[in-house]
């Protein structure tokens, strides 16, 4: 029973905070965007230093990056209380900025 009340809490803050949120990821996304559109290499891939490694365009990684962040961001503004919106949006991010570690060579 208390997991659900947790749960129930959690959605309700998520709520009550969904303009920051949104304001939140936005702005990371669309600056890991703009990092990574100007920094990344003409091809990019999860982990460059492997030996079968497949390299892919960086606009089309970055597209695909920024859209799904731009999706479910769009997704947990609509619907707060739906968590997963929230979760994919945040993984999105952190996606984003792996591939930046990975490809830059921090």
């Amino acid at each position: 029973m208390a997991r659900k009340e947790w749960f129930s809490r959690q959605r309700d803050g998520a709520e009550k905070r969904r303009n920051l949120i949104v304001y939140v990821l936005a702005v990371l996304g669309g600056l890991g965007g703009l990092v990574a559109w100007g920094l990344l290499p003409e091809t990019v891939s999860v982990n460059p230093e492997a030996a079968n490694t497949v390299a892919r365009p960086k606009e089309g990684m970055v597209l695909l990056h920024v859209g799904l962040i731009a999706v479910f961001t769009a997704l947990f503004w609509r619907r707060p209380r739906e968590l997963v919106y929230l979760a994919g949006a945040v993984f999105g991010v952190v996606m984003l900025y792996l591939m930046l570690y990975a490809n830059l060579g921090a």
